[in-house]
């Protein structure tokens, strides 16, 4: 009753993806650098593409060709088999607070998008802790790396925060804010869940929107 006096809203229940579709990677990037090129190797790098878990229900939410199976289990969101892809809100936000937690290995490759043009693009805040490129964990792919690297707590649950507030960009990760950045590319957008054929849990995703 507190958090809804505050102004957050529930984005997901906890027993079915309401208010969330399945989504295809746009051509070309299952997965793969921009243009559909391999992403350049980085030494050392990690694995792009893991070994997916098997699904254990039906899909949660309509696949479309080409896109990805997500499932609520035990009061969890999960995404499951092949292929990868996106979970994306229905709705589009523009400015706001989005809280979620997540839990994952280490050597997991997943992200958060936030003002995502429904085909594709926005901030993607980063949860791999090595990406070719060098945009780590909470960092924003494209945007803005982290001034120095930062950890998820790995197999256990993992705390993002995210504020966009006009131009304003602000990534918090376990209580450290890893971003304070200031970017227009992209005004409002959806939510967006990246799936990578990793084992990977959200719980807890709520949003306040701002005026």
């Amino acid at each position: 009753a507190q958090e809804k006096a505050q102004g957050w809203q529930l984005l997901f229940d906890g027993k079915t993806l309401t208010g969330w579709h399945s989504q295809a990677p746009p051509p070309g990037r299952g997965g793969r650098g921009r243009g559909g090129a391999p992403a350049p190797p980085q030494p050392g790098a990690l694995a792009q593409i893991g070994t997916p878990k098997p699904c254990v229900g039906p899909s949660a939410a309509a696949v479309p060709p080409g896109g990805s199976h997500w499932e609520v289990v035990d009061g969890l969101l999960t995404a499951c088999g092949e292929p990868t892809g996106y979970l994306t809100s229905d709705r589009s936000y523009r400015n706001f607070v989005l809280s979620v937690e997540f839990r994952c290995s280490d050597d997991t490759n997943s992200g958060v998008f936030v003002r995502s043009p429904q085909e594709n693009g926005g901030y993607e805040v980063q949860i791999w802790r090595q990406q070719p490129a060098g945009y780590n964990t909470g960092g924003i792919v494209g945007t803005a790396k982290t001034a120095r690297d930062y950890a998820i707590k790995p197999n256990e649950w993992n705390h993002f925060q995210i504020t966009a507030d006009g131009d304003h960009l602000v990534v918090v990760l376990n209580g450290e804010t890893t971003l304070d950045i200031r970017d227009t590319r992209f005004p409002e957008g959806h939510i967006r869940l990246q799936y990578q054929q990793f084992p990977i849990a959200f719980r807890n995703i709520k949003i306040r929107p701002l005026p």
